[in-house]
């Protein structure tokens, strides 16, 4: 099974292709979409993920839940990103699950509650790849604990 994860953000995008065959991850290709300018940002970020699902056919598409902050135009212009990812999901038929932060970080560090340089470390150690920045990482974590909940069938 191929997962296409996605760490959404107002001004970064990560984004992974991980297969999961048994117990063995792949990680295919990962990446971050940034801009500064709002409606330029949504548009490379369609574009983006639609030439990435273009190219490995994901089965299925696993996000990182948006949590709650203080400021109210942050959680708007990220519910901007999130649109385009469910847009995209529907357009391609691909089934979206959804993971909160804490679900993530245990299942790729074992402590729900880890700082991102914790979920980093173990992206890199656990599945063999050398990400640029936290977006990225955070990306193959949102499919690995996708992948990981399947094999185990819990959601």
């Amino acid at each position: 099974m191929k997962v296409l994860g996605i760490d959404p953000g107002n001004y970064s995008t990560g984004y992974s292709i991980v297969k999961g065959e048994g117990n063995k991850y792949t990680v295919l290709t990962y990446g971050s979409i940034k801009s500064k300018n709002r409606p330029e940002n949504l548009r490379r970020i369609f574009q983006r993920l639609q030439e990435v699902i273009n190219q490995f056919s994901p089965d299925e598409m696993a996000l990182e839940s948006a949590f709650y902050g203080k400021n109210p135009q942050s959680l708007l212009r990220l519910g901007e990103v999130r649109g385009v990812i469910l847009l995209l999901s529907s357009m391609n038929s691909i089934p979206l699950y959804e993971y909160t932060p804490q679900k993530v970080k245990n299942s790729i560090t074992g402590y729900g509650w880890s700082g991102k340089n914790e979920v980093f470390m173990m992206v890199e150690k656990l599945l063999n790849v050398k990400p640029e920045n936290h977006d990225e990482a955070d990306a193959i974590a949102v499919a690995f604990c996708h992948l990981l909940s399947r094999r185990l069938n819990i959601g």
